[in-house]
């Protein structure tokens, strides 16, 4: 008789993981800010023991960093931006190449490149900034998620994760979504006619203007 797949709920760990990682893009534990076991556990309601564990994932991340004894909220700061951006430029246009390397997209896969981009919009429109950088950054792991390559997966969600957080500490996200929004859609445009260079060229001209509007 055939096996039962096993639902997996998450741990403890998972879950006060997953929060404390949200408060830290959010701002909510601000850079510098020291985390103890204690604090966080009587803030979530749980044992010291899931959130040890969850801290090691965000010590790994470099969301959290080791300061002697205590364990604080690492910084984002415009050189740490800098940098991504400059490594971003170089390698997220890949994505488009090896998309077309494997034969391109399926209509459901542009459709659901296609309902993100409107998502995000349509947060630009309603000014919520949080829904607008969730789309902002699934659109660009997406990408490297259907160009089959982990490594560029992995190295698109950590710079992304930089990104997020500097956006939100910054402020300035709603004087330039929009124009993100329309280059999205440049980008899926160009897939969805089978033209991969021009998608390559697209998402560089993007993350070329990333960059400037972030430091106009």
């Amino acid at each position: 008789m055939p096996l039962k797949n096993i639902k997996k709920q998450p741990s403890l760990a998972d879950q006060a993981y997953a929060a404390i990682r949200a408060a830290i893009i959010a701002n909510q534990l601000t850079p510098g800010e020291v985390l103890t076991e204690e604090s966080l556990a009587e803030m979530l309601g749980i044992s010291r023991t899931p959130i040890r564990a969850a801290l090691q994932r965000l010590l790994f991340e470099e969301i959290v960093i080791q300061r002697g004894k205590n364990m604080v909220v690492s910084d984002v700061t415009e050189q740490d931006v800098r940098d991504v951006n400059v490594v971003r430029a170089q390698l997220e246009p890949l994505s488009a190449r090896l998309i077309g390397q494997r034969g391109g997209l399926t209509a459901k896969q542009l459709g659901r490149l296609r309902t993100c981009n409107e998502k995000q919009c349509a947060a630009a429109e309603a000014g919520d900034n949080a829904a607008f950088l969730d789309q902002d950054c699934l659109f660009h792991v997406m990408l490297a998620q259907l160009s089959g390559n982990s490594f560029l997966v992995d190295l698109v969600e950590r710079s992304n994760l930089i990104i997020k957080r500097f956006h939100t500490l910054v402020g300035t996200l709603s004087r330039h979504s929009a124009a993100a929004g329309e280059e999205h859609r440049a980008i899926l445009d160009a897939l969805e006619a089978g033209d991969y260079a021009r998608a390559e060229d697209a998402i560089r001209a993007h993350l070329k203007n990333v960059d400037a509007r972030f430091f106009s």
